[in-house]
C-alpha cells in the first residue's frame, strides 16, 4: 500500500529514486528494463516463497517498493542468511524435465571448445613472450604464473569428461528458479531476508546462482563454508556438482597487454582468483569424500 502522508523530498541513490515523506518513511522507485516482472513475481507466489522484496505499486514505467533501512551484519552472516533463502527458493521451485540430447551435447562442445580455444590461446601467448629477449612487468608476471592457467584446464577437461559420461545415460534433469543476478547486493537481511533485484529472474540449472555468487563474493566472505551449508540444504546430484565445478574452474581470456602498474594489478587479481577456485575444489572434495566413506 503507498504512503498516504505527505511527500516532502526525493532523492537519487545509484539512479534510483527515493521518495521521502512527512512521518520520515520512504519509498524506492526503480525504473521498469523488464516488463514481465508481474510473472516473476506470480511465478514466485504460486510456489509460496515470500522472501523478496514485494513491490508496492507497478506502472509502465516504475516500480515502487518500500525501503527497509540497512542492517549491520558482517559479510559472513550476510551471505549465510543468502545461502539459506537460496536454498529455500531452490527446493521451493524444483522441477525435472526430460533431458534434451541435442542442448546437452551443445553444451559440452561449447565448454569443451573454450577449453582447447584458452589451451591455444595462452600456449601461442607463452611462446611469443619467451621468444623476446626482454620481457615487460606484465609478461614476467604471467611467465611465472601461467602453469596454473595450465592446471585449471587440464583439471576442467577432466571434469568435462566425468560430467558428460554420467549425464549421457540419464534420462531427465532438474531445474529450479533462478535469480539470475545471486549476490550480496542484490540481497537484504531484513527479518528473514529479502532477494532484490530479481530481472533476470528464470528457470534453468541448479548451479546458475551460486556460481555467479563464488564470481561476484568470492573476495568478501568464506565461499567454502557457505557451500557446505548451502549442499546440507540443497545437495547437488553428482553431475550437478561435476558441471558446477567445471563452469567454476575454467579461467577466463586475459589480455595481458598493455603493460601497466593497472594491468600487473589486474594479472595478480586474476591469479588470485585461480589459486582460491583452486583451493575452494580440493577442500570441498576431500571434505566431501570423507563424507561419503563414512
Amino acid at each position: 500500500m503507498m504512503n498516504k502522508n505527505s511527500l516532502l523530498k526525493y532523492s537519487y541513490i545509484n539512479n534510483i529514486k527515493v521518495l521521502t515523506y512527512s512521518d520520515n518513511s520512504k519509498i524506492l522507485v526503480k525504473t521498469k528494463k523488464k516488463y514481465n516482472l508481474e510473472k516473476i513475481y506470480n511465478y514466485l507466489d504460486s510456489h509460496n516463497f515470500n522472501n523478496y522484496l514485494k513491490p508496492l505499486k507497478i506502472t509502465d514505467r516504475e516500480v515502487y517498493f518500500q525501503y527497509l533501512p540497512k542492517v549491520l551484519l558482517d559479510n559472513d552472516e550476510r551471505a549465510k542468511k543468502l545461502v539459506y533463502n537460496l536454498s529455500v527458493l531452490q527446493n521451493k521451485t524444483t522441477t525435472y524435465k526430460e533431458i534434451d540430447r541435442d542442448r546437452q551435447k551443445e553444451d559440452y562442445d561449447k565448454l569443451k571448445n573454450k577449453i582447447l580455444y584458452l589451451e591455444n590461446y595462452y600456449f601461442t601467448l607463452q611462446d611469443t613472450i619467451e621468444n623476446k629477449v626482454y620481457m615487460s612487468p606484465s609478461e614476467y608476471l604471467f611467465i611465472r604464473n601461467v602453469s596454473i592457467i595450465y592446471q585449471a584446464l587440464n583439471f576442467s577437461k577432466e571434469i568435462l569428461e566425468k560430467w558428460y559420461k554420467i549425464v549421457k545415460e540419464k534420462t531427465t534433469e532438474r531445474f529450479v528458479y533462478c535469480h539470475g543476478k545471486c549476490e550480496l547486493a542484490h540481497f537484504l537481511c531484513n527479518d528473514e531476508g529479502y532477494f532484490i533485484s530479481l530481472e533476470n529472474a528464470h528457470l534453468g540449472k541448479p548451479t546458475e546462482d551460486f556460481l555467479y555468487f563464488f564470481n561476484k563474493n568470492y573476495k568478501d566472505t568464506d565461499m567454502l563454508s557457505n557451500f557446505r551449508f548451502y549442499q546440507h540444504r540443497f545437495h547437488y546430484k553428482e553431475e550437478e556438482l561435476l558441471y558446477f565445478i567445471v563452469n567454476l574452474v575454467i579461467p577466463k581470456k586475459i589480455d595481458i597487454y598493455k603493460s601497466s602498474l593497472k594491468k600487473c594489478m589486474e594479472l595478480t587479481d586474476y591469479f588470485d582468483k585461480l589459486k582460491v577456485t583452486s583451493n575452494f575444489v580440493l577442500e570441498y572434495q576431500k571434505n566431501h569424500q570423507h563424507y561419503e566413506q563414512h
